[in-house]
């Protein structure tokens, strides 16, 4: 038996299909649009600005580190760090997830993939030794119900036709733009399936245009009548010397058997869709999100890219990083642990900055207590030194309760 296939319940429950969300999964061979082209998964990132969208967010999601953070009685936050002999959840979003040597930057990134372009992905994590956790791929994986109500999930594993079932409390699953039911998410596909078909069909336009060496259409007229053989042989002669990049700019020579060469050129306001081709690559950055600057669009200031870049995280990148972390809290800690514990994305690791701006702030932060040198020193991976864990604080500023303090009375 497969090793996933091991680590399944022994007992199938018994599915209430008649409650259970539809599947509503993206069809591998996709659907055709107005354009006429046919827009699958696959064939959407095929389009250079899809691509580049899909990879900067995934890729910023697998950078940053998911960490989790325990609140203690005192007040004081714990950093729970990964321990290698029980594998708890640090470990496997630090380290490693699975045995089979998956990295976490390759988790999340997939996790990040399937939803963008599925709108689902289901971590499953088996209660079983060494502790796991394992993607299930989101076009064969659904939630469903028993006859008592309880959440399971079916999934088909690749080597067996029959569905598989899973306990609800197993998976972590994440979704964006849910259905009316809530249970599914829908990808982006599912949205902007017209404006890649739009881009795609202007992609094979121009491909066409440097297959023909843009040559142009042209209407010729022969001396005399020609039969439908004689046409073609003429047209192919015409095309095997004039199309293709190899032929392009070259001299046209027609014998006196051509009575009239009339190119059609293309008109002006024939020529609108190349201006239309940046219009539709700015309709998909909004699709996915995206700020202009960070496809190598727009021309605006450093400053205010850098504006731009933290509206990227808050407004494109936190609703995939919210809702896993308050996922994994509900699924991956106990009610106990609940209360006092917590996951959270370090959206700090994406903010590059340079080693001046860096060595400031770490300045202010140290020289008003709110941390200390050895803590700044950790963030440019530098040993600590003697002493530097203590808090300081500049001699000139007083504690609230020492401030507001009455003066003391002179006897």
């Amino acid at each position: 038996m497969p090793l996933l296939q091991s680590l399944l319940p022994s007992s199938s429950p018994k599915i209430d299909t008649q409650n259970s969300p539809s599947a509503g999964w993206e069809s591998s061979y996709g659907k055709q649009t107005q354009s006429g082209e046919t827009v699958s998964v696959f064939s959407s990132q095929c389009i250079a600005t899809a691509y580049r969208a899909k990879n900067i967010i995934s890729d910023a999601v697998g950078i940053m580190p998911l960490k989790m953070y325990q609140r203690n009685k005192d007040g004081s936050i714990l950093n729970v760090e990964p321990n290698h002999v029980t594998r708890n959840m640090p470990y496997l979003m630090q380290i490693s997830p699975n045995l089979w040597g998956w990295t976490p930057f390759l988790l999340k990134k997939a996790v990040t993939e399937w939803l963008i372009f599925h709108g689902n992905s289901y971590q499953w994590r088996p209660p079983s030794s060494p502790n796991q956790v394992f993607l299930l791929p989101a076009n064969k994986t659904r939630p469903t119900f028993d006859v008592d109500g309880n959440l399971w999930y079916e999934t088909k594993f690749s080597s067996s036709t029959k569905p598989s079932y899973i306990p609800g409390v197993e998976i972590l699953h994440l979704l964006i733009n849910p259905d009316e039911t809530g249970w599914m998410g829908r990808g982006v596909v599912t949205f902007a399936r017209e404006t890649f078909g739009r881009r795609m069909a202007a992609n094979k336009t121009q491909a066409m245009m440097y297959a023909q060496g843009f040559m142009p259409a042209a209407v010729m007229r022969v001396d005399g009548e020609a039969s439908k053989e004689v046409r073609e042989k003429i047209r192919d002669a015409y095309e095997d010397s004039m199309s293709g990049s190899e032929n392009a700019f070259r001299l046209a020579i027609l014998d006196n058997k051509i009575k009239e060469y009339t190119p059609v050129e293309m008109q002006v306001k024939d020529s609108d869709w190349l201006e239309s081709i940046s219009a539709t690559d700015d309709d998909i950055a909004l699709f996915f999100g995206m700020p202009g600057h960070m496809l190598n669009k727009g021309k605006e200031a450093y400053n205010s890219n850098e504006q731009k870049f933290q509206e990227f995280v808050s407004l494109t990148l936190d609703p995939f990083l919210v809702p896993w972390e308050e996922a994994a809290r509900v699924r991956w800690l106990s009610r106990e642990e609940q209360v006092n514990t917590y996951f959270k994305f370090k959206r700090e690791a994406l903010l590059r900055m340079n080693a001046k701006e860096r060595a400031e702030i770490n300045s202010t932060k140290i020289q008003t207590g709110q941390m200390t040198p050895n803590e700044g020193r950790a963030q440019d991976e530098l040993n600590p030194y003697p002493e530097g864990d203590q808090y300081f604080m500049a001699s000139n500023i007083q504690a609230i309760r020492v401030a507001n303090a009455p003066a003391p009375i002179e006897e």
